[in-house]
């Protein structure tokens, strides 16, 4: 019985012991000149009252920038680059894509057919034959996407041949993953067309 007593009052401080996390070691830096590291994916800031959010990335990019691209959909600013653009032999059609300011993950492409070809120097042409997809990589979906039986209509405000730079805006209804219907606004886009 007092052999049990003495396991006892000497396992307890034992136990205690491994129980107790021990003493765990400090480490900093407080020599020479520190490269602070900043992350550069933008976070979204949300909007007080309406639950929405707004990219910092997209403050003041709703202007045709070359090589950028922006839209509106529900209020909000969604913007990226332009970093392809493909121009059909004929010169009657062309597409462009690229990633989002906003999200790594998330892009868009627009690609659109022509009445005419760009060859020379044209202004304020308008075409119904654009197809509109706003890209998930992540769930391999489109966030948006345009329908044939709706036009969505892209406007070449010009096209200056010398440079191939076409300077223009984009619009119309696409539609959600969950087949929903949304509406694309004050698209803007200024691409490089070789």
């Amino acid at each position: 019985m007092i052999r049990k007593s003495l396991y006892l009052i000497s396992g307890f401080p034992l136990l205690l012991l491994i129980l107790i996390p021990g003493c765990e070691k400090e480490y900093s830096y407080e020599g020479g000149d520190v490269v602070i590291i900043i992350d550069t994916v933008p976070v979204p800031i949300p909007i007080p009252g309406n639950g929405a959010w707004i990219c910092p990335a997209c403050i003041g990019q709703d202007t045709a920038i070359e090589s950028r691209w922006s839209f509106h959909n529900d209020s909000i600013l969604r913007c990226g680059i332009i970093d392809t653009a493909i121009v059909n032999p004929e010169r009657t059609a062309f597409t462009f894509f690229g990633p989002s300011s906003c999200s790594i993950d998330t892009g868009m492409v627009i690609s659109v057919f022509l009445d005419y070809e760009l060859n020379k120097d044209l202004y304020n042409l308008t075409s119904e034959y654009g197809a509109f997809f706003y890209y998930d990589n992540v769930g391999q979906t489109d966030i948006y996407i345009s329908h044939r039986d709706s036009p969505f209509i892209v406007t070449i405000e010009s096209y200056i041949h010398q440079t191939r730079t076409a300077t223009g805006s984009f619009k119309g209804p696409v539609y959600k993953t969950d087949g929903a219907g949304s509406y694309i606004s004050s698209g803007k886009l200024k691409v490089k067309l070789f």
